[in-house]
């Protein structure tokens, strides 16, 4: 073989390996699968790497997202800063907020597990006391609790900066997610919801390495 003939094989391979890396970089494209924000936030901690999650309990991509969203969480990087927000743009929504931030406030996670599943597979869509009330009895929750949380400054300083965060990070539609201040990602024509969290990956990894 001669070495001319050598040279060119090698440099098919750089080629090939170049255009490899190329494509893996660019598997995923701003304004295409993903939005750079025209001014980025700060994030909570500079440390590491902020994710947050904006949904609606009544929201069916929501819904869906839900059993993956909890298999990534399981396997996301320890460098991950993981939160999420209720979108506040009516009173169903607000309502939907409450019972969120009441669950949080009770360390009880298993009930965003049951309002997804009362709204979506029982058709109970928790708008209103009578149907919140007994609802939240099921998971060890007081009607005395509801009230008493529901009115207190925690939470309504909970609604008032979910609400403030939707707005700065220009939510219009959920499930939304955005990546340590500087991306958003949104479901589209590009992407599905079984996609939303490749994505993010993808944006988690290209902030590692900047």
């Amino acid at each position: 073989m001669s070495q001319a003939f050598t040279k060119l094989i090698l440099l098919s391979f750089v080629f090939l390996f170049s255009v490899q890396c190329s494509t893996a970089e660019e598997k995923y494209k701003p304004g295409r699968h993903y939005e750079i924000l025209a001014e980025p936030l700060p994030t909570r901690n500079s440390s590491r790497i902020e994710v947050i999650e904006f949904f609606w309990f009544g929201c069916g991509h929501c819904f869906v997202l839900e059993a993956s969203l909890k298999e990534w969480k399981k396997t996301a990087p320890e460098s991950v800063d993981f939160l999420r927000y209720p979108v506040i743009w009516n009173k169903t929504v607000e309502t939907h907020a409450k019972i969120f931030f009441i669950s949080q406030l009770l360390n009880k996670p298993q009930i965003i597990d049951g309002v997804f599943k009362s709204i979506h597979l029982q058709q109970t869509m928790l708008a209103s006391d009578q149907e919140i009330i007994p609802f939240l009895k099921t998971y060890g929750v007081t009607e005395e609790q509801y009230r008493s949380l529901g009115d207190s400054f925690g939470l309504k300083n909970n609604l008032r900066k979910a609400e403030l965060f939707g707005m700065k990070y220009g939510i219009k539609g959920v499930p939304a997610l955005i990546v340590n201040g500087k991306y958003r990602v949104v479901g589209n024509r590009s992407i599905g919801t079984e996609d939303l969290l490749d994505v993010v990956n993808f944006l988690i990894e290209k902030e590692r390495k900047n």
